[in-house]
C-alpha cells in the first residue's frame, strides 16, 4: 500500500470526511447555460470555477473534486472538443489544487459515467471504452491528484474499467467509486444491486464505495443501510437536494439544508465515512454538514464472529460545544502511560498537506503528540501555530510548539501565545532560538527582549490570567511549560542550578537534545531528581556516519560514545548505517520506558518515515 492509500486509512481511522456539495448545478446559477459544456469552464471561466471551491473549502470541505466529471472523449465530441480532453482535465486538476491552496484538503479528480451501452446491446466494445476510460484517468493523474473520484456511476461494469486505468496509471492514488441509483430498491440503471455492486468495486481496487446522486437524502437511506450492514469498506454517501422540479424554466431543487443534513447524520450514525453533496448541494449545505461532523468521530463497523457488519452505537450527543482546549490530554497521559511526542519541521511553503499526512501516519505508527519547530537554524518556515491548527483539526493529536525569543518582541510573543491558547495547542517549549545571523537572512535582526527564562515567566503569567505587565486578562492559558535541557553537560553544577531557576518560574517538563546511551538519562535522573518536572529525553535516529560525525563534532549539547562511532564507520553502506541507526533508536526507546514517562522523537529534519519505524518498537 502507498503512503497516500496509508494516510487516507489512517485519516478515515480517526475522523469523518467532509467533502464538497455540487458543481455542476452551481456553475448554471453563476451563468453558464444549459446545454453547454460545463467542463470548458476550466479554460474559459477558471476564475469561476476556482471561486467555486474557494467556497466549499471555506465552507468546510476537506475533499474538493475537479470540474472533470465529462470531461472523456465521448462526452467532449459532442461539443467537438475530443481533442482537449488532456487540457480540460489537467487544468480542472489543477484549479482544485489551487482552491486548496496548501490546506489539509485533498482534491480529488472527477470521473463521471460514459453513459455507452456496449456490445451486444449497442456498438461499442469493452476495449474501446477501457481505452475511453484509461485516456480520461491519464489525463488526470497527470498533474498529481491526492484522490480519483468515480461519482454517479451507472454500470459496475464501467467502474471497474475505470478502477483498471487507475491501478494501472497511478496506482499510489486511492480510489473512491461511487454508484448512483434509480430506485430505492438499490439499482443502477444498468440493474447492479447496491451491496453486490460495491463489494464489487472494492474487490477491484477501490478505497472508498459509495452513493451519490439517486433519488434523494430520504430515498438514498434505505440504499445506505443495506450496505453499511453488507459491505466492510469504508463509505461515502453524497445525495442530492432532493428531486429536482422544474420552476420557471429552470431545474431546481427544493430540499433545505437541514433536511439534508437530518439525513446525513443518519448516514452517520450508520458507520459512514465521507458525507458531502451533489446535484442541487452549496456551499451552504456543506457548512451544515461540517459543523454537524465537527468533532464528531467515525461510528465503527466492525465484522462479528459470524461473518456479520455489526454498527456500533452512535455517540452520545455532546451537552456542549467542545472547548478549543486540548490542554493535559498528552501529559495526562503521561502520568498513566509512556508515551512519545515526535517533531516535525514545517514546510518552507504554504502547504500543509504533507505535514498533516506525517501527523497521521505518526499517529497511526503510535505517537501521542506533535511537536512543532520555531524556524529552526533561523530558516523560514511556515508558522508553527497555523500548522499546528491543521494538525490538531485534521489529526486530533495534541502539539507542542518550540516557540523562541529570537523572532519576536514582547508584545507579539504575548499576542502568539495568546492565539496559541485559542487555538488548542497544549504545551510551549520556551527556547532562545538559533541566532538570525545563521540562517537566510544574516542581517535579520534577533529581537531577544527575554530570554527563555523570561518567557517561561511571560507564560506562567498567562496561565494565571494577567499578561507581563500585570494587567488581568479575563480568561487564563492553560500550556504546560518546557524547556530544553543538556543531559551531557561537561559542568552539571551549572546546568542544574539553571534548570532549578527555570522550574521555580514554572517549568513542567524538560525535553533533551538527542542522547544516545541509557546511561546518559539514568545520570541525568540521578542528578535531577529532586525536581518535580517529567523529563522526555530526545531520541535521533542516526543515519549516516556523516550525520553522526556532525552531531558530536558540531553540535552542543551531543555526545556520541566512541564505540557507537566507530560501529558506524564499520558499516559499508548507507543503507547498513541508517538500519543500524534505527535499531539503536528503537533499543533505547524501548529502555526508556522503566526510566522517563515518556521520550521526544525527531527526525532531525530528515525523512519522517524514519519515525514510523522506530515507534514500532513499543507497539
Amino acid at each position: 500500500m502507498s503512503s497516500k492509500r496509508e494516510s487516507l486509512s489512517s485519516w478515515l481511522a480517526d475522523s469523518v470526511i467532509v467533502a464538497d456539495g455540487a458543481m455542476g448545478t452551481l456553475l448554471q446559477s453563476r451563468g453558464i447555460a444549459a446545454g453547454q459544456c460545463l467542463e470548458e469552464a476550466n479554460l474559459s471561466r477558471a476564475e469561476t470555477v476556482f471561486a467555486l471551491h474557494r467556497e466549499y473549502v471555506h465552507a468546510g470541505a476537506r475533499i474538493l473534486t475537479s470540474n472533470t466529471f465529462h470531461a472523456n472523449r465521448l462526452a467532449m465530441s459532442r461539443f467537438e472538443m475530443a481533442d482537449r480532453v488532456r487540457d480540460i482535465n489537467a487544468r480542472g486538476v489543477e484549479i482544485a489544487r489551487q482552491a486548496a491552496h496548501g490546506g489539509p484538503v485533498w482534491v480529488g479528480a472527477s470521473a463521471g459515467p460514459l453513459k455507452v451501452m456496449l456490445k451486444p446491446y449497442g456498438d461499442m466494445t469493452e476495449e474501446e471504452a477501457r481505452d475511453i476510460c484509461r485516456e480520461q484517468i491519464a489525463a488526470l493523474a497527470d498533474p498529481g491528484p491526492d484522490l480519483f473520484v468515480l461519482e454517479t456511476q451507472q454500470s459496475v461494469l464501467e467502474t471497474v474499467f475505470f478502477i483498471e486505468a487507475c491501478r494501472e496509471i497511478a496506482p499510489e492514488i486511492p480510489i473512491l467509486a461511487s454508484l448512483t441509483f434509480s430506485s430505492e430498491e438499490g439499482r443502477t440503471f444498468f440493474g447492479d444491486t447496491a451491496v453486490e455492486g460495491c463489494r464489487k468495486l472494492v474487490e477491484s481496487g477501490a478505497d472508498i464505495v459509495g452513493i451519490n446522486c439517486s433519488v434523494g437524502p430520504a430515498g438514498t437511506l434505505p440504499i445506505v443501510e443495506q450496505v453499511a450492514e453488507n459491505v466492510n469498506a469504508p463509505l461515502s454517501v453524497m445525495p442530492n437536494a432532493g428531486y429536482p422540479t422544474e420552476l420557471d424554466g429552470k431545474i431546481v431543487y427544493l430540499s433545505s439544508t437541514d433536511y439534508v443534513t437530518s439525513y446525513i447524520k443518519r448516514y452517520l450514525d450508520l458507520g459512514v465515512n465521507v458525507v458531502g453533496g451533489c446535484c442541487g448541494t452549496t456551499p451552504e449545505t456543506i457548512r451544515a454538514v461540517a459543523e454537524l461532523v465537527n468533532h464528531r468521530p467515525p461510528v465503527r463497523r466492525q465484522v462479528n464472529p459470524q461473518g456479520r457488519i455489526v454498527i456500533d452505537e452512535p455517540p452520545p450527543e455532546p451537552a456542549d460545544p467542545p472547548h478549543l482546549h486540548t490542554n493535559g490530554r498528552f501529559f495526562e497521559t503521561l502520568e498513566t502511560q509512556f508515551s512519545v511526542t515526535c517533531e516535525i519541521s514545517p514546510p518552507r511553503n504554504p502547504d500543509a498537506r504533507q505535514a498533516v499526512e506525517t501527523a497521521r501516519l505518526l499517529k497511526h505508527a503510535g505517537a501521542g503528540a506533535i511537536d512543532l519547530a520555531d524556524n529552526p537554524m533561523a530558516k523560514v518556515r511556515v508558522s508553527s501555530t497555523a500548522l499546528a491548527h491543521f494538525i490538531q483539526q485534521e489529526t486530533g493529536l495534541p502539539t507542542i510548539l518550540h516557540m523562541t525569543c529570537r523572532d519576536r518582541n514582547l508584545l507579539g510573543l504575548q499576542s502568539e501565545l495568546l492565539g496559541a491558547s485559542l487555538l488548542g495547542v497544549e504545551a510551549i517549549l520556551a527556547l532562545s532560538g538559533d541566532p538570525a545571523s545563521i540562517g537566510d537572512f544574516p542581517t535579520a535582526t534577533s529581537v531577544n527582549d527575554v530570554n527563555a527564562l523570561g518567557l517561561v515567566k511571560i507564560i506562567k503569567s498567562l496561565n494565571e490570567g494577567r499578561d507581563f505587565s500585570d494587567h488581568p486578562l479575563g480568561g487564563m492559558t492553560r500550556f504546560a511549560v518546557g524547556v530544553g535541557v543538556n543531559m551531557t553537560p561537561s559542568n552539571w553544577d551549572k546546568e542544574l542550578n539553571k534548570l532549578k531557576e527555570r522550574v521555580d518560574a514554572g517549568v513542567d517538563f524538560v525535553m533533551s537534545q538527542p542522547v544516545f546511551t541509557l546511561e546518559a538519562v539514568e545520570r541525568f535522573l540521578e542528578k535531577a531528581n529532586s525536581l518535580p518536572i517529567k523529563v522526555l529525553p530526545g531520541l535521533l535516529p542516526l543515519s549516516t556516519l556523516k550525520q553522526a560525525l556532525f552531531l558530536h563534532h558540531e553540535v552542543p549539547g551531543i555526545v556520541l560514545p566512541d564505540n557507537l562511532i566507530q560501529r558506524i564507520e564499520s558499516l559499508e553502506t548507507k543503507e547498513d548505517q541508517e538500519s543500524y541507526g534505527v535499531e539503536l533508536a528503537r533499543e533505547l526507546l524501548v529502555g526508556l520506558r522503566s526510566l522517563t514517562p515518556g521520550a521526544y522523537l525527531t527526525s532531525g529534519g530528515r525523512r519522517h518515515e524514519i519515525l514510523e519505524r522506530v515507534l514500532t518498537a513499543i507497539q
